[in-house]
């Protein structure tokens, strides 16, 4: 990167989703702060809101009346974390864009070595967990799992034990911003934007406080994000094991005939075999027409003209209004 841009010009923004996380906004602010006065840039957070249950939003307009630099966007209804983080993205106008989960489990203070390697010339930077604190033995093995697979079969790489804390250009973000998916996974979607990226390891902390908000059907509808999107291969072994079983029974049809001929027929066994086989192949079909039907439900739904998500409220501190506003005028001039 020209070294120019390393100087309090520069503009970083800090792209938040959140739900019900009132405790964490205040400690968050004020890590962030801490980290952006080190730096010595221009910095502003985006917090992209689900309506919460809890006092998050007044929270957050109480920070913004204490001046710090905050863009609230509140959605006319509950879109989950994927959607969240890339209408953040869209709302935010940095020189470079971070995403980071309220809970503190990634490190805000990371953020400093995040922008020395974007400094250094990288576009994408990744923070890579070593390790996992606080969280359950059962979920640490899915998401191993999950990322197994998921370097298996994807049409892109993406690195192993990473999720949304990263840094990434704003030519990158630019990028993104095309892709209007409705089920968008922003690992998936950097992936596959590509540019000069790099990785930042560190460890895992515990969540500050509340739990998450993330059910277990919310973590198989981003698997499934990540999954069905990024890969042709499910699809591709429907076909194969279609295949597969249309061969064995062949072959098997013509052993049972050739053993009848040979030792004679019994009146059991074939029974009892054809009960087997229909138990085994319903199930297969089943479990075909699932994959299938996600595919078909997806297609559907990115078909739909409506919008990825409503915006009911858009606050911001006066300080990003009046920078907004001499970003207007100079590009006028």
């Amino acid at each position: 990167m020209d070294t120019s841009k390393q100087t309090g010009a520069v503009l970083i923004s800090v792209v938040v989703p959140l739900y019900n996380e009132e405790a964490n906004v205040l400690p968050l602010m004020q890590r962030l702060r801490e980290v952006f006065a080190k730096i010595g840039c221009m910095w502003e957070v985006v917090f992209a809101l689900d309506p919460s249950q809890d006092q998050t939003h007044e929270r957050i307009r109480q920070l913004i009346e204490e001046g710090y630099p905050i863009r609230l966007v509140t959605f006319s209804r509950r879109i989950g974390k994927p959607l969240s983080l890339l209408a953040g993205l869209d709302y935010s106008r940095g020189d470079a864009v971070v995403t980071i989960d309220a809970d503190l489990q990634d490190p805000p203070e990371l953020i400093q070595e995040m922008v020395a390697k974007w400094w250094e010339g990288f576009k994408v930077v990744i923070a890579q967990r070593k390790s996992r604190k606080g969280e359950h033995l059962l979920y640490l093995k899915c998401a191993q799992l999950f990322y197994w697979l998921l370097d298996k079969i994807s049409e892109v790489k993406i690195p192993r034990n990473t999720g949304d804390f990263r840094l990434l250009d704003a030519r990158v973000v630019r990028e993104i911003r095309r892709f209007r998916e409705r089920h968008g996974f922003l690992r998936g979607l950097t992936a596959l934007a590509g540019f000069p990226t790099t990785v930042v390891p560190f460890d895992r902390d515990p969540r500050r406080s509340g739990k998450t908000q993330i059910s277990l059907l919310g973590a198989v509808n981003i698997a499934l994000d990540g999954i069905v999107p990024l890969s042709r291969v499910p699809l591709r072994l429907m076909f194969v094991l279609g295949a597969i079983l249309v061969l064995a029974g062949i072959l098997g049809g013509a052993a049972w005939l050739l053993c009848g001929l040979v030792a004679g027929f019994s009146a059991r066994w074939p029974l009892t075999l054809l009960a087997l086989l229909m138990v085994g192949l319903s199930g297969l079909v089943i479990a075909c027409m699932g994959i299938l039907g996600e595919y078909v439900a997806r297609t559907y739904e990115e078909a739909r003209p409506r919008p990825l998500y409503i915006v009911d409220e858009l606050i911001e501190a006066s300080s990003l209004a009046k920078r907004v506003s001499e970003e207007k005028q100079l590009q006028e001039l």
